[in-house]
């Protein structure tokens, strides 16, 4: 238990920020006259671990109580990720493990701590779920930096091949996870996180087979880890914190090494705080492609498209409608499309205008194409599919899901097109296309 009290106390020196006093530890510390005391509670329930209240809302002057009402040791560790800008967070505090019920220790909510959004963590248990948030009175600029502080991105569409170097016999790529403004629809930009300043992130492509090593950056002032969606990697790089590596933190580096295997079209994402940070935008393509595809994998060329939903929308490619990128196609032409889904929800894709031939499912090559004009694409999924327009025109590719389609009304009462709505323009020579500069109703 000493441990605790030389910790934090050092750590006092350094931040002037926390006043704690620790029951378990019998190591005092003096409470403002008035105020309350807010318990959080440290639970597991068989495999089931969390805090609870989950979120709680503090004042100065409040003491928060952290008691152990579980079996296993659970304890507290802060981390620098959503504090406001100007606050002396350092990395993290660590708060000693609680191993026996009815042992707490006490943060005291004084001047010392200042306004703002923070988010704590038990150590070990991180990948179970044990993961809950507090707010300062006072917050005014929401999680995170203050938006201004944040580069915003607008005119930059996602999924850029990402450049390598080589070292050897290996491609070394390089990510770098940051918060950013990203411009959605025009002149529209929201919080988001992006590897290299784009959603989705850069394209990670390289043969079967191929050593690849990928460092990444850790911009953001929260813990990030990347896991390797549908790769077969070693443990050690599968990135996921608490269970096969610590979580990056803020202004650290990890770097991921292994050879890329099987072939198909593959992902990658974060796997810290994932709901917030997968949902923000922290997500990618990973292709590996065939050394000798079969001739139903064979196409002209291919298309990328990733569906997202959460803090960002109905979004795809990182956009909503009308600012997603057209498909542009020409009669005859056989074009590949890896469709991807990194949002919470399902996503029945419906094409206008024809058919297409689902040819791979989660990368894996199916034995017999199935034709289709709708496929829905549950989260984690991906496909692959060819189209081979049967009929010229204008077409849109749409999630049927309408709500997810849809915006709001506009000064005429008009539903307003808006999310999931890609377009696939087929160009015969002859047929009419829509002009699609100005389109904003459907």
């Amino acid at each position: 238990m000493r441990t605790f009290t030389k910790r934090w106390g050092s750590l006092f020196v350094g931040m002037a920020f926390l006043g704690i006093s620790a029951a378990a530890c019998n190591v005092a510390e003096s409470a403002p006259a008035e105020g309350r005391t807010i318990v959080v509670k440290m639970i597991d329930d068989g495999a089931e671990t969390r805090f609870e209240p989950a979120h709680i809302d503090v004042r100065k002057g409040d003491i928060v109580r952290f008691e152990q009402h579980g079996v296993m040791p659970h304890n507290v560790q802060f981390v620098a990720n959503e504090a406001p800008r100007g606050a002396e967070l350092g990395d993290a505090w660590n708060g000693p493990y609680l191993s026996s019920k009815g042992e707490s220790y006490e943060v005291v909510i004084d001047d010392r701590f200042a306004d703002g959004d923070y988010t704590y963590v038990c150590t070990p248990h991180i990948a179970t779920g044990m993961v809950a948030t507090m707010t300062v009175a006072g917050a005014g600029e929401g999680p995170g930096r203050a938006a201004s502080d944040k580069p915003e991105v607008r005119d930059v569409q996602g999924l850029q091949e990402l450049a390598y170097t080589m070292d050897g016999n290996v491609k070394v790529f390089e990510l770098t996870a940051e918060k950013i403004r990203w411009e959605t629809k025009e002149g529209h930009l929201v919080d988001a996180m992006a590897y290299n300043r784009m959603i989705p992130g850069p394209v990670i492509r390289a043969q079967e087979g191929e050593r690849v090593r990928i460092v990444v950056n850790n911009e953001m002032d929260e813990p990030h880890t990347t896991h390797w969606h549908g790769l077969f990697v070693p443990n050690n790089m599968d990135g996921v914190p608490g269970i096969s590596q610590d979580p990056i933190m803020p202004g650290e580096s990890f770097v991921y090494e292994f050879d890329a295997n099987p072939a198909g079209t593959r992902l990658y994402h974060s796997h810290f705080n994932a709901m917030t940070q997968e949902g923000s935008g922290l997500y990618g393509m990973f292709i590996i492609e065939e050394r000798n595809p079969s001739r139903q994998m064979r196409a002209d060329r291919e298309e990328l498209m990733i569906l997202g939903d959460g803090p960002l929308g109905f979004i795809i490619n990182g956009k909503e409608f009308p600012l997603i990128e057209p498909i542009q196609m020409k009669m005859g032409e056989r074009v590949r499309v890896r469709i991807a889904n990194l949002g919470a929800m399902y996503h029945p894709m419906h094409l206008h205008g024809g058919f297409f031939d689902v040819v791979a499912k989660d990368g894996f090559e199916l034995a017999a194409p199935r034709r289709e004009n709708t496929l829905s694409v549950a989260p984690g999924e991906t496909y692959d599919i060819i189209l081979h327009p049967q009929f010229a025109g204008t077409w849109i590719w749409h999630c049927h899901v309408l709500s997810h389609a849809t915006g709001p009304r506009d000064a005429d009462g008009n539903e307003t097109a808006a999310g999931m709505i890609g377009v696939v323009v087929v160009d015969d020579g002859e047929t009419p296309l829509a002009d699609m500069s100005n389109h904003t109703h459907h």
